[in-house]
């Protein structure tokens, strides 16, 4: 059981200025020191289940568990307000264990204040809140739990012990940012589960507790574990590296893709006919936002501007449908039985309204492609041209052969893929301009290709 209350009536205000110094330096954190923090809900656990021994390294100290419900205020954030999630572990002052962040001075004495993300603790007083601990004691629950090194925008934990359908283990990911409303990091899964679809990893449970209006907050989604996976990135830079075809691996990538695709459209209610004149108006407004923020865009707004104005004249009235949203090869996994797909909360920088709304399939086909073009620069392909658009290729190929009809014919599905990858690379543009500089030319050297009629891959 859970309890939500007033932030006020959580954690010593102490705490709040430790960790006000201290989010903007987490890489899931989604702004910068210019974004504000604002404590909004803490939430606690009923019947809170006593601290186990800690993980190889070292016993790890029992404590209070509170979830911090963080309202971020920033221009530069979607919609200039976003709510994180902070999970926190509260134990002496003397005991400092996994996730540990600072000591405060409160009314009460000295407290160590712990990143419950990183601490046994926390992730015990969410399995127990969930139900999915299947009667197993909390030192076996917590046993070999890790934390992924390579999560940025929340945070994953491989819980081995925790009770599983096919005994392979779990995977905990704690949602650092929440919104009021139905997540879909929750829905997606749990209804691709249901449909028996295995292409995702098994939906076993959420962690989820009422917003004052009432709507539900997903503060953690439990999922089986993928038995000796790769992650479909770092497998396609180890490929790219040794100049080895992907081409083969990219085509199945590409069917399961498109199997999603049917098994959505199936599953979930359908979408509203698109409507070419606005749905090419939200492009344009991407783009034109892109191009302010990067001055390296703006010798090429006149193009972007042209290949949208085309298709705005040959896009039909389609039916939209939910996607993925923000797909591409990080958001994979290949293991023994092939790939399986994850991470349904679509592009985090988008508003939530906006990312979770019904779209065209192509938009998912579009970040893939992207993707082969940064891992054919990151893994150091010997010869990065022909590998990309080998692997590009093969994806979007075996995509359209096991895809349901589009509704588009040939010539405007390709300036509909065109525009959707442009899209993206745009958006990519701004990111490294901020972010990584040095990268900028990948996504700057796609816009060029699409503009120059290169084609999309």
């Amino acid at each position: 059981m859970t309890t939500v209350r007033p932030a006020a009536q959580g954690p010593d205000p102490s705490v709040g200025d430790l960790l006000a110094a201290w989010l903007p330096g987490r890489r899931w954190f989604p702004g910068g020191a210019d974004v504000r923090a604002e404590p909004w809900l803490a939430v606690t656990f009923d019947d809170e289940p006593a601290a186990p021994a800690g993980p190889a390294s070292g016993p790890a100290p029992g404590g209070d568990v509170v979830v911090l419900l963080v309202r971020l205020v920033g221009a530069a954030l979607p919609g200039g307000d976003l709510v994180a999630q902070v999970p926190l572990v509260l134990g002496p002052a003397d005991a400092h264990g996994p996730g540990f962040i600072g000591d405060v001075r409160t009314g009460a004495g000295d407290v160590a204040v712990h990143d419950g993300g990183a601490h046994p603790a926390a992730w015990l007083a969410m399995l127990h809140a969930m139900g999915a601990t299947g009667g197993a004691a909390d030192d076996a629950l917590v046993a070999g739990g890790r934390v992924l090194a390579g999560e940025q925008s929340n945070t994953s934990v491989v819980l081995p012990g925790v009770p599983s359908p096919d005994g392979a283990g779990t995977i905990l990911k704690v949602l650092r940012t929440v919104a009021p409303g139905p997540h879909p990091d929750v829905v997606v899964p749990q209804t691709l589960t249901r449909a028996g679809w295995e292409g995702v990893p098994r939906f076993l449970g959420a962690l989820e507790v009422p917003a004052p209006d009432g709507e539900p907050l997903a503060l953690a989604v439990l999922s089986e574990l993928v038995p000796d996976a790769d992650d479909g990135f770092e497998l396609a830079c180890a490929y790219a590296s040794r100049g080895e075809s992907f081409a083969q691996l990219a085509a199945g990538l590409g069917r399961v893709v498109a199997e999603l695709h049917t098994v959505l459209r199936r599953s979930l209610p359908p979408g509203p006919l698109l409507e070419p004149a606005s749905f090419v108006a939200g492009l344009r407004r991407r783009a034109a936002e892109a191009v302010a923020e990067a001055p390296s865009l703006a010798p090429r707004a006149g193009q972007v501007g042209a290949l949208l104005d085309d298709l705005r004249h040959r896009l039909p009235p389609v039916r939209l449908q939910a996607i993925h949203g923000d797909l591409h090869l990080g958001q994979s996994l290949h293991g023994p039985g092939g790939w399986r797909l994850l991470d349904f909360e679509g592009e985090p920088q988008r508003p939530v309204a906006e990312r979770t709304a019904p779209d065209l399939r192509l938009r998912d086909v579009a970040g893939m492609l992207r993707s082969f073009d940064y891992a054919a620069a990151v893994g150091g392909a010997p010869d990065p041209t022909p590998w990309r658009a080998e692997a590009g290729h093969a994806f979007a190929a075996a995509y359209q052969s096991a895809a349901e009809p589009s509704g588009m014919d040939p010539p405007t599905y390709d300036a509909a893929l065109r525009a959707l990858v442009l899209d993206k690379a745009l958006y990519e543009v701004v990111y490294e301009s901020r972010q990584r500089p040095d990268w900028v030319h990948i996504p700057l050297a796609a816009v060029d290709r699409v503009l120059d009629g290169a084609g999309s891959r």
